[in-house]
Parts: structure tokens; sequence; C-alpha cells
């Protein structure tokens, strides 16, 4: 059987979290992405696509077998009861989705990429936990570049919890604001210490 460390990975909007799972992931961690789930849940079949239609009709696409997630979001990111609501229909949801892709990996890292990690409870799943952090000039130049409002950027902050206090609960911290081989560097650092710990019974 194989030993496993599992690494939850969070962090603010827009602070880089994909780019730091898909470098992770070249290292050979198995990467599990919570908003795919997500987003593969809002598709016909789904078992929790009918409960999200009830909520959100006038986001159904024409032909009825998927949603827009684009007005969803729009929804939610400025109606807080909305987005509880869709939050407690998705999280149990993506959370066992999540716990069983776990049980079935191979692999001896596994990282988790959540961005409401703490928020939803999500690090009950993980050994120890990664925060992406990146300074407010830095990641508001690549929202921008993004086609992001300032607005809707400052709604999406104001749905999660602050970046210091996600910081605060952390055991590993990411600064994104720096170069590409900067973080490439601390990724690196990293992955062999969770590779190293992955390899003892003892993850402290």
């Amino acid at each position: 059987m194989v030993q496993k460390l599992v690494i939850g990975l969070t962090g603010g909007f827009g602070v880089g979290k994909s780019s730091v799972a898909q470098r992770f992931k070249n290292f050979g961690a198995e990467v599990i992405d919570a908003d795919q789930i997500a987003h593969d849940a809002m598709k016909k079949g789904s078992p929790i696509f009918d409960p999200i239609i009830e909520l959100f009709e006038e986001a159904l696409h024409p032909g009825g077998k998927k949603m827009d997630r684009e007005k969803i979001a729009e929804i939610v990111f400025n109606d807080p009861k909305k987005r509880k609501e869709l939050e407690a229909i998705i999280h149990p949801y993506v959370y066992e989705k999540i716990k069983e892709r776990i049980g079935s990996s191979e692999r001896p890292v596994i990282l988790v990429e959540v961005p409401l990690l703490f928020e939803a409870g999500f690090e009950t799943l993980c050994d120890k936990v990664v925060v992406v952090a990146c300074n407010s000039t830095v990641k508001m130049k690549r929202l921008k570049n993004k086609k992001f409002t300032e607005q809707e950027v400052r709604a999406r902050e104001r749905a999660q919890m602050a970046e210091n206090l996600k910081a605060q609960k952390g055991n590993f911290i990411i600064d994104n604001s720096k170069s590409i081989y900067q973080t490439q560097r601390e990724i690196e650092r990293l992955w062999y210490k969770f590779v190293s710990l992955s390899k003892g019974a003892n993850k402290q």
C-alpha cells in the first residue's frame, strides 16, 4: 500500500494557485482540482445538477445540458445568500469526490487545490497546507491582464477569508509575487520536503 501525504493548496483570488499546482504536478504530484470537480458537477448527469438549476434557472444554457458558470458567478458574488445556498450543495459533493480520488491514488504526494479550503473545512482532508500569496499590486496587474475589473476582483475577495488569515493557518507559504525562477526554487524545495515526509510514518 502506498504511503500518501496529502497537501492542501489554497490562497486568495488571483494569486496564481493553478500555476503553482502545475509545477508540483511536473515534479510528480497528483493534483486534484476542486474547481474542476465543481465545473463537471454543473453538467447534465451530475447528481447535483438539478438542485443547482432550481437555484439558478436563468443560468441554464439553451438545450438544458449545462450551466453558464459566468452567469452564476455574477449572481453569487453579488448575493451572499445565493452563494451560501450554492456552497451548501456543491461543497459536500466536492469533498466526497476529493476523498474518493485521494483513496484511489497511487502517488505518494497528492496536492488538493481548493480556493476555499479553510472556509469550506476541506483542510480536514490534508496532512499539510500550502498557502500561495501574492502582493496586491502584482496580483491586480495579472488579473487586469485577464480582463477582470477591480470591482469583480473585490467582490471575489469579499467572498473569501482574508489572505493574511489564510497565511496564518497554513503550514507553508509560497510567495508568488517574485520571479518565475524564485517561485520555482521555492516549489522545488517544498517538493523534496514533501517526498521526504511521505516516506515517514510521522508527518509532523
